[in-house]
């Protein structure tokens, strides 16, 4: 886990580069009262350190034809690290899946995942997780809109 950041000139760093990645070092630099060279270090110091783990795009799911997400939650039995590592990373590995998380409460963990159609989302639960070694019970449900922010600060 990174460190927190405490330095004004990073947080406005990592700001820009959640708001645009593509800017250039100059205009990051300007946004951030630093010298371009010092701008350029401090951003390889910050993914050194792992506070900027990457950069992506940002892609429509419908221009891929996944036109349909759901959340999958799923209760394991027995709940030991050898199911649960099993489940999680046969998960990680459909092409359905864009997303995972280990949770607490009723259920243990949430599958995120986009398909084409209600056809392949049936496939994908029946086949691919409710039939998975370890797998007690399923919820799904439908994503009518998904939101993220894309700009992520500390909290006060």
């Amino acid at each position: 886990m990174a460190e927190r950041l405490t330095s004004e000139a990073d947080l406005v760093l990592v700001s820009e580069l959640q708001r645009d990645a593509r800017q250039t070092n100059r205009a990051l630099a300007k946004k951030s009262g630093l010298a371009p060279s010092t701008a350029l270090n401090r951003i390889r110091d910050l993914e050194q350190r792992g506070v900027v783990r990457g950069y992506h795009a940002d892609i429509d799911l419908a221009a891929l034809g996944r036109t349909l997400q759901a959340l999958v939650f799923v209760r394991l039995q027995p709940k030991s690290d050898d199911v649960i590592d099993g489940f999680l990373g046969h998960m990680w590995n459909l092409p359905e899946t864009i997303g995972l998380h280990l949770i607490t409460g009723v259920e243990d963990a949430v599958i995120h995942l986009a398909v084409t159609d209600a056809e392949s989302l049936q496939r994908v639960i029946i086949n691919e997780i409710s039939s998975f070694p370890g797998v007690f019970d399923e919820r799904t449900s439908l994503l009518f809109e998904h939101r993220r922010k894309h700009d992520i600060g500390p909290l006060a």
